[in-house]
């Protein structure tokens, strides 16, 4: 269903009939679950990130999500989260991190998680493209991203874009108040999908902004997604028919489907 070129997956738009995209999880295990309960066994499913932290089950979401990669390689398209961005020691780019507390009390330590998160993490990619229709990434995009080349193999630049952007109302880019990354406006969204050959940036990592349902912002271009209760808001998959993709806002809504 799809090919990987790098850090870069590639949706085949043609073996693939329906696509169920999760987007920010943070450990709420029963709407992974619900969700999954949804899916028909040619079905791809797309994990936009952020898969632990904040919520209770962060172990079990990444290891069921894992499991599933296993299982069924050709039909699991798992992305990274800033929440799955450590370094080689095993230490967070992030606070507060609760998965290591977790890990600690679940499995004896953080230490022998380690070992299988970075499995699992070594499997996860940045990006991915259905041809002719969107972009999928945990955050941001940016200028640079002129060519689908440049996602194959993304500088250090590109990679926190990827994992920590946000959209904004403003007119170009910005740094951005998280620490990392920057804010996009709606003329680098509109100038990057036409280079890209796509119409949508379906994103996650702002679930509060998606509480009701998916967000939709820069007239359309970009929506973001939430699968998680643990902000407060209603979990929702999107649930994309290929043979007739959400074009309008409407559209977008419609294909929402609540986890509550």
């Amino acid at each position: 269903m799809f090919s990987k070129q790098g850090a870069l997956a590639v949706i085949d738009p043609g073996s693939v009939s329906r696509i169920l995209v999760f987007g920010d999880i943070h450990g709420d295990l029963p709407a992974l679950e619900r969700g999954l309960e949804m899916r028909r066994p040619d079905d791809l499913l797309i994990f936009l990130g952020d898969y632990a932290d904040r919520g209770p089950q962060g172990v079990e979401v990444i290891e069921g999500i894992h499991s599933l990669m296993s299982r069924i390689p050709d039909k699991v398209l798992a992305l990274m989260g800033n929440h799955e961005d450590y370094n080689k020691h095993g230490q967070p780019s992030f606070t507060p991190c609760t998965l290591i507390e977790e890990a600690d009390r679940k499995r004896g330590s953080w230490e022998s998680f380690y070992k299988n998160f970075t499995l699992f993490t070594e499997r996860l990619s940045l990006a991915a493209i259905l041809p002719g229709y969107a972009i999928f990434a945990h955050g941001g995009i940016g200028g640079e991203m002129n060519a689908q080349e440049v996602l194959e193999y993304p500088v250090w630049e590109i990679r926190r874009q990827l994992l920590w952007g946000d959209p904004t109302s403003e007119q170009g880019e910005y740094m951005s108040f998280r620490g990392a990354g920057r804010l996009f406006g709606p003329d680098i969204s509109e100038d990057v999908l036409n280079r890209l050959g796509v119409k949508k940036f379906i994103r996650s990592h702002e679930p509060r902004k998606a509480v009701n349902g998916p967000a939709i912002e820069h007239e359309g271009r970009v929506i973001t997604t939430s699968a998680t209760s643990i902000y407060g808001g209603r979990p929702f998959i999107l649930v994309l028919e290929t043979d007739k993709l959400p074009e309008s806002s409407e559209e977008v809504l419609d294909a929402a489907v609540f986890l509550d």
